[in-house]
């Protein structure tokens, strides 16, 4: 029973957003969000039937714990949301201690307490979450860039592994969400957009959830998009700027990502290469051999890690090919790297960098290259690569459907066959 309930209240709290930001694209608002959910409960099917590995199924038990501490002790339960105090006969309950995870564990343990220990409502609410996220940017992608439509649904709404892998109880749900949030808010601010006070607040907040979960990708992120904005707000009294702002863009992205190395111990530079060595001899040794990406001879040092990138690059955007898969979630994969492998070709085909949106185009792909290079040379293993990914991925899909001309070739077939059929 309790279950039809919260499903009700999810459905009536989807309505009314509906109402104020979905009226626009209808069908494609509630299509995307029926695939949300869906996907949320597909992911966990997928790590009971199939996955050895039970990260989303373990991550749902310190919740219930901690949610069984709020009903016990429910002011500790407060203290301990927003200190991270913690006692050692609760703490030796919990499966995973390390801070993100028990971030993560925190914010589902509150749906966990509202929602009765129910797995399937926790993760209809991440996907929620999630939905309200990718429609913010889906609405303010369409509002900035025209006839968008298409690339930014396909991208945002429904592309399957980018869907996937940011639905139900994992990191990568709310962490992308955060990053979703903050790119709109971004849009919208160097687009000279009204941006509300709530906003404000979402974004931040977003950046502050992300960071928890996924801060190699926050700290990334963040400093392109702060790059971006120094740009765009110095670039109008300086004139050096303005004629030469790819120049003036790596001068201060160079000087964030040397600040920002020290927001974290994993990003000091005596440290950072030493850590992406680790994980990576980590993986391989977790790992079997046909579902690992080699590189050649990969040390700790800035020459070996730019020797091996554009590998590292290449396998992390096309990789695994088709001949390489073994098992349906590899082949899935797979396909979809060849779809993405073809719309590339396609979309450099048309390539113009010098257009209106040329600097937030050339940040993107500096982005996406760099996660991508850094995702593959730590974590090695593609089947777990496959998922860590969606934090650039959704981005390269709009950019490369985004006026791509094999999509426009073939949306002008449809329409003429449309057309003469009609006539006929």
């Amino acid at each position: 029973m309790i279950e039809v309930f919260h499903f009700i209240l999810i459905f009536s709290i989807t309505w009314i957003f509906f109402k104020k930001n979905g009226n626009e694209y209808p069908r494609i608002f509630w299509l995307a969000f029926i695939f949300k959910l869906l996907m949320g409960a597909g992911l966990g099917l997928l790590y009971i039937y199939y996955y050895s590995a039970n990260d989303t199924w373990l991550f749902f038990k310190d919740s219930t714990v901690l949610a069984q501490f709020a009903k016990s002790d429910f002011a500790a339960y407060l203290n301990f949301l927003f200190t991270d105090e913690i006692s050692d006969h609760l703490k030796a309950q919990l499966i995973n201690s390390q801070p993100r995870s028990l971030f993560l564990a925190k914010f589902m343990s509150v749906f966990s307490w509202i929602g009765g220990n129910s797995y399937w409502i926790s993760a209809a609410y991440f996907s929620l979450i999630a939905f309200v996220a990718s429609w913010y940017l889906f609405s303010v992608v369409t509002s900035l860039f025209e006839n968008s439509w298409l690339a930014a649904s396909l991208s945002f709404l429904f592309f399957p592994s980018i869907v996937f892998w940011s639905s139900g109880l994992i990191k990568e749900t709310l962490a992308l969400a955060g990053i979703y949030f903050i790119v709109g808010f971004f849009l919208k601010f160097i687009h000279q957009q009204k941006l509300l006070w709530f906003e404000w607040i979402i974004a931040l907040y977003g950046f502050y959830v992300a960071w928890n979960l996924k801060y190699y990708w926050t700290a990334l992120f963040g400093a392109v998009v702060f790059t971006d904005v120094t740009v765009f707000l110095v670039s109008r009294r300086f004139s050096f700027m303005q004629k030469h702002k790819v120049i003036s863009w790596f001068i201060i992205f160079i000087s964030l990502c040397g600040g920002a190395s020290l927001l974290h111990p994993n990003f000091h530079l005596n440290r950072f290469l030493d850590v992406l060595i680790t994980n990576h001899d980590t993986f391989v040794r977790i790992s079997d051999e046909d579902g690992l990406i080699h590189f050649y001879n990969l040390h700790a040092s800035w020459a070996s890690v730019m020797l091996n990138s554009p590998w590292a690059l290449f396998s992390g955007l096309l990789r695994p090919f088709v001949w390489e898969a073994s098992g349906i979630t590899a082949l899935l994969a797979s396909l979809e790297n060849l779809m993405i492998a073809i719309l590339l070709i396609s979309a450099l085909s048309g390539f113009r960098m010098k257009n209106a949106h040329g600097l937030l185009l050339f940040s993107t792909i500096m982005y996406i290259t760099l996660l991508c290079i850094f995702l593959a040379l730590s974590t090695p293993n593609l089947g777990t690569l496959s998922r860590y990914r969606v934090g650039f991925l959704p981005f390269l899909i709009f950019i490369i459907l985004y006026r791509n001309p094999l999509i426009n070739y073939t949306c002008d077939r449809i329409r003429a066959k449309i057309l003469m059929d009609f006539k006929l």
